[in-house]
């Protein structure tokens, strides 16, 4: 009972100290912003233009689209606190809601869908697609361009679904590349059937050996021997692994979706 206690106080003061920050931009007229730097990693001049380049993305699609930087979750895990934080305050999108969470003091991320975004932006496109969007300028330390890309992409994707009725799926995507290697291996099954056709057009062919081209008793080989040199022999460590440079997981609980992981 105290461990809960204990894990419910931990939220409540969490979820306070973000508010803080929803709080001080709602009373200058914009309740629960797009975009909170907690963590001070963005310059007022781009804070700005992320601002407004996220709201353009908002009201496009009737969802809501926000990003939250944190110096520290105090020990949470960053899973449960963008889930709370999303239920606490981007609750209320028509067609769903998607947040970014940055982390600084164990340099982690998480964005987390609702159940409705969830339907749009599945699990493996937040933790493959979406995450290769940003991940790169997030390790620089170019964050307010990592934040961007990270909206540009939502766009994206949120395009790609009203157009065709469903979301994007890489695994239902034609891919120009296996067409391109499936080309290649007909144009060599079928140049390798030809050849075979017209070899066998001819009652001509070429020897197996070459000592098929020798003239019988013209060649006596009076004696041979094998000279062994050496032994050359290279040993390569395995490498092992280290999810420490960007590794992901991906999904939710509670009806949530989205991944994280390390930058």
């Amino acid at each position: 009972m105290k461990k809960i206690f204990a894990i419910v106080t931990l939220l409540v003061s969490l979820l306070l100290t973000v508010s803080t920050g929803f709080a001080a931009t709602a009373a200058s007229g914009q309740q629960y912003p797009s975009f909170v730097d907690g963590a001070a990693l963005v310059k007022p001049v781009d804070k700005t233009n992320l601002l407004s380049n996220l709201r353009q993305i908002e009201t496009k699609h009737g969802i809501r689209c926000a990003v939250l930087t944190v110096k520290s979750t105090q020990g949470m895990n960053i899973r449960d606190y963008a889930q709370a934080v999303q239920d606490q305050y981007f609750a209320n999108a028509p067609k769903g809601s998607i947040l970014m969470v940055i982390s600084m003091d164990n340099r982690k991320w998480h964005i987390t869908t609702d159940s409705a975004m969830r339907t749009k932006i599945i699990d493996k496109v937040v933790t493959g697609e979406l995450k290769d969007a940003f991940i790169n300028d997030l390790k620089k330390g170019n964050y307010a361009s990592a934040f961007n890309k990270y909206g540009s992409k939502v766009d994206e994707l949120m395009s790609y679904y009203e157009k065709n009725g469903e979301a994007y799926d890489p695994s239902n995507a034609f891919s120009f590349g296996a067409a391109g290697i499936a080309g290649l291996l007909s144009l060599l099954f079928g140049g390798s059937v030809k050849k075979s056709m017209v070899d066998s057009m001819s009652n001509v062919t070429n020897a197996v050996s070459a000592g098929q081209y020798l003239k019988r008793d013209t060649f006596n080989l009076l004696g041979g021997n094998d000279r062994y040199l050496y032994t050359h022999t290279a040993v390569v460590p395995k490498a092992k692994s280290n999810n420490s440079g960007g590794g992901s997981s991906s999904g939710g609980t509670g009806g949530h979706g989205g991944g994280g992981g390390s930058f």
